[in-house]
């Protein structure tokens, strides 16, 4: 694997505001989607300002930006997602479906890609500026309905289909509320950290915050479903060795790993 063949999906940030405001959205969508033990006076909070749009204390604001922080951002089980392009050429469109509709044989979900005047909760553009990223789960519904959710900024029609089923499940299964599988805490990469940042630096021109947030960061445990790290899940993107310490390194993946089907049946199962 040359470095120079790295295409990485960026991860979604929100600023403190929307996610307060996503936290709503994806308590509204799945009340599960709020993991744990809550407090009740937590849950007092959140119900007033989910359902009534109401913040009674300046100091709830506290317990609204720690909520904010646990949330998942899963869709319910049986939701039908409406899916809008914003520009795009015919065939890149026809093949981007085509694999995107392959989470529903495993997902109970909907993609809907028939043409409407009204924006999806999915929004695809194609700017080629801007590599290939997707909001995670309902972070979507917090975004204006003018912009994009998802981008790819590299398929082209005659790109092979090995790379269409790499990108294009990766980036549905953020839309599906599914993380980085790097981004757990016991991913165990030995990343070679001077290395990653002076690589990230060069190529897509991130200072060491950028670098941190994508590569270094992880979810808190108790914020991850999956009870063990699957290196073949479609979510989890290439290491190369010149990034690591000690000749460690993980290959493309290309298509559903096992656990990735055994995993989505389990956050989206049939009724």
């Amino acid at each position: 694997m040359k470095l120079s063949q790295i295409h990485y999906c960026r991860e979604c940030r929100v600023s403190h505001s929307l996610s307060i405001k996503n936290l709503k959205n994806s308590y509204l969508e799945k009340p599960s989607n709020l993991r744990g033990a809550v407090r009740s006076p937590d849950l007092s909070i959140l119900n007033d300002y989910a359902y009534k749009n109401v913040v009674k204390k300046a100091e709830h604001m506290v317990s609204l930006s720690r909520l904010a922080t646990e949330v998942a951002k899963e869709w319910k089980p049986g939701r039908v997602l409406l899916v809008s392009f914003m520009g795009g050429h015919r065939l890149v469109k026809e093949r981007i479906i085509r694999h995107a509709k392959r989470w529903m044989d495993y997902a109970n979900i909907d993609f809907d890609f028939k043409d409407r005047k009204k924006p999806g909760h999915i929004r695809i553009s194609f700017d080629k500026n801007d590599g290939s990223w997707s909001c995670v789960g309902t972070q979507a519904l917090t975004v204006d309905s003018s912009e994009a959710t998802m981008n790819f900024g590299w398929l082209s029609p005659t790109l092979d289909d090995v790379e269409y089923s790499r990108v294009v499940l990766h980036e549905f299964g953020h839309a599906l509320g599914c993380i980085h599988e790097h981004e757990r805490p016991d991913n165990g990469i030995p990343w070679d950290k001077k290395k990653v940042y002076e690589y990230y630096a060069a190529t897509d021109g991130w200072n060491k915050e950028e670098v941190d947030s994508q590569v270094f960061d992880y979810y808190d445990r108790d914020q991850i479903r999956a009870s063990k790290l699957d290196r073949k899940s479609i979510m989890m993107y290439p290491v190369p060795e010149e990034l690591t310490k000690g000749r460690y390194s993980i290959g493309w993946n290309t298509d559903f790993s096992a656990e990735d089907k055994k995993f989505i049946r389990k956050v989206y199962p049939s009724r």
